[in-house]
């Protein structure tokens, strides 16, 4: 007898969006599966048989939440003919979901030390495609030439030094991030990440 209980793709997207509310508003620790299964209007049992517990429903949320930037980044770059443009739509683009996904960054870094090797693991895999999505551009740009030639190790190294240099503009603390949030700002800055400050 075939089983008549799947698991159900638009269930499990209202599952994430009330674990995103609630985890966002009280945070990893205070949030309980009971929590969630209420406010969708499901017993606990039924959140269970999704996620087997709060740490890995927490981290299908960063997932999604990673996912929908990558999709809304990608689809920004898309639209752009150039790839300086695109570079440039990219930092914007990027700068932009910091906004978006601060009180999720919050609940994260308060209890970065509670739940080190899950968030570090899955900081790892957005920090990859992050590097290959710089890649993607850069070696297109080369190929168009649109930038210098370049081997791969280089592009490597650059696109491993762009995303370092995008994460500390992403940096809450920093008090100086309102000058870049304009396209004119951005535009500014990957001409200086591309020409340099040559004469």
């Amino acid at each position: 007898m075939a089983n008549t209980f799947s698991k159900d793709d638009g269930f499990n997207q209202e599952i994430l969006k009330a674990a995103k509310l609630l985890f966002s508003k009280y945070g990893l620790k205070k949030t309980t599966m009971e929590d969630v299964a209420r406010h969708v209007g499901k017993g606990k049992s039924t959140l269970y048989y999704y996620y087997p517990g709060k740490n890995e429903l927490f981290e299908a949320v960063v997932k999604e939440e990673f996912n929908n930037a990558v999709k809304k980044i990608r689809l920004a770059v898309n639209q752009e003919n150039t790839s300086k443009a695109k570079l440039q739509a990219y930092l914007t683009s990027r700068l932009k979901l910091r906004e978006e996904y601060n009180n999720l960054s919050k609940v994260i870094s308060d209890e970065i030390f509670d739940h080190l090797r899950e968030i570090f693991r899955l900081k790892n895999e957005f920090t990859e495609v992050h590097i290959d999505f710089i890649k993607e551009i850069v070696k297109s740009g080369v190929q168009l030439g649109d930038f210098k030639p370049m081997t791969d190790d280089e592009i490597s190294f650059f696109a491993n030094w762009i995303n370092a240099a995008f994460v500390g503009l992403e940096t809450p603390t920093q008090s100086s991030l309102c000058i870049i949030e304009s396209h004119e700002s951005c535009s500014k800055l990957v001409d200086l990440i591309i020409g340099g400050i040559n004469a």
